[in-house]
């Protein structure tokens, strides 16, 4: 046989690349970030009935508003118990760590992990400038001296932290690192862009030499800017509160993440994973009723690779002045997806107004609605886009990709 006569190095070399071609893409570790300030029934729910799909979830435990105060979130062990499923604290810091009292936030954080015997893991979730790196490490290595023998560190770190040399004095404070790879720009552009997010975890997995997660997101908020293009206010899982947006005149705009664009982002990790990537943690936890967050079978179909073909349909409906017909787009699958491009009435029908992300644009003898700005629509919901006229009787109507 030729394959006696081949070097024993040379075989080996030949059986692992047979087996590396075999192998099939890597199952990743996946948790949930649970960030929801009141706990629910439906909260409850999703718990008990996500619980198969996750190792453990992430508490948003206590939080330092930007006024510098600390409190602890009312949180319901027994809906945690009933997942099955371990909980790791976090805890969220606002407010910059200049403005704070480090003793006494150390102090307030060493507490409240007493309060989660059964964890191993405490999270500190700070967004800070690049400018900050360096004083937040020495926050980070004060606070694990005053952490119990044995309780690990993890660490939120943001994009725009990979390029700076303190990073380096940071990641050393910690045990595990997560990677935000969702709501990461300081404008109103995006809240997820895959191109980015590859670079960014490739570059992370260059320079880390501990395990590290990456935070992909599930969920959609409307961001408010002034006339200079800044951020005003964020409306995700707490309304925004109409004082801080008095005076503006761009009154929102919807940012979300279309599950198809995120599910081809996680088979992109699944099948060729950096080095020392352990797992994704999602933000945040999806639950009936939210309607800023993908619904929880959407989700679930995300995770397992089973998303099913998508059955969005366009109808006319009587509106309520004679004539009047109302556009309607309703999506009957169990798939969330994202709002078409187009939409086309034909005549006898004439186009008079849009609404809920779509503009009229005249076309002959058509009338054409253009979707001004993408939108998410739920699995099993529907959405008023505009009115049309149709004093003859109804005309036909397209959707247009």
């Amino acid at each position: 046989m030729i394959a006696r006569r081949l070097p024993v190095a040379l075989l080996a070399v030949m059986l692992l690349a047979a087996c590396a071609e075999k192998a099939g893409p890597q199952a990743l570790e996946h948790e949930a970030y649970v960030w929801q300030r009141r706990w629910s029934p439906a909260l409850a729910a999703a718990l008990r009935d996500s619980a198969d799909l996750v190792r453990a979830w992430r508490v948003l435990a206590g939080e330092v508003d930007a006024g510098g105060n600390f409190r602890r979130l009312a949180v319901d062990p027994a809906a945690l118990a009933v997942s099955g499923r371990p909980a790791i604290p976090v805890v969220r810091i606002e407010a910059p760590l200049a403005t704070l009292d480090r003793a006494q936030l150390i102090a307030g954080i060493v507490a409240l992990q007493r309060d989660w015997p059964a964890s191993t893991t405490i999270e500190i979730d700070h967004d800070c400038g690049t400018r900050q790196l360096a004083d937040y490490a020495r926050f980070l290595a004060a606070l694990r001296q005053e952490l119990p023998s044995g309780r690990r560190l993890s660490l939120t770190v943001l994009p725009d932290w990979l390029a700076a040399s303190e990073l380096d004095g940071l990641l050393a404070t910690a045990d595990e690192i997560v990677l935000q790879l969702h709501a990461v720009h300081g404008s109103a552009r995006s809240l997820f862009d895959p191109a980015g997010a590859r670079a960014w975890t490739s570059q992370l997995a260059r320079r880390i030499d501990k395990p590290f997660r990456v935070a992909l997101p599930t969920y959609g908020s409307r961001v408010v800017v002034d006339e200079r293009g800044r951020i005003r206010a964020i409306e995700s899982e707490v309304p925004v509160d109409p004082y801080r947006v008095a005076g503006v005149p761009d009154q929102g705009r919807e940012l979300f993440a279309p599950p198809a664009t995120v599910s081809a982002f996680l088979r992109w990790l699944e099948k060729s994973p950096p080095p020392r990537l352990s797992g994704v943690v999602w933000f945040r936890l999806p639950l009936a009723g939210d309607q800023r967050a993908w619904t929880p079978a959407t989700w679930r179909a995300v995770i397992r690779d089973t998303e099913t073909a998508i059955r969005l349909s366009a109808e006319l409906r009587p509106g309520n002045q004679p004539g009047q017909q109302r556009i309607v787009l309703r999506n009957a699958g169990i798939m969330d997806t994202t709002l078409p491009a187009t939409l086309i009435v034909q005549a006898p029908c004439r186009g008079l107004t849009g609404s809920q992300s779509y503009l009229l644009e005249r076309q002959g003898e058509d009338s054409l609605f253009l979707r001004s700005q993408q939108a998410l629509l739920r699995a099993g919901s529907e959405v008023s886009v505009g009115l049309a006229d149709c004093p003859s009787g109804p005309g036909g109507l397209w959707i247009d990709e």
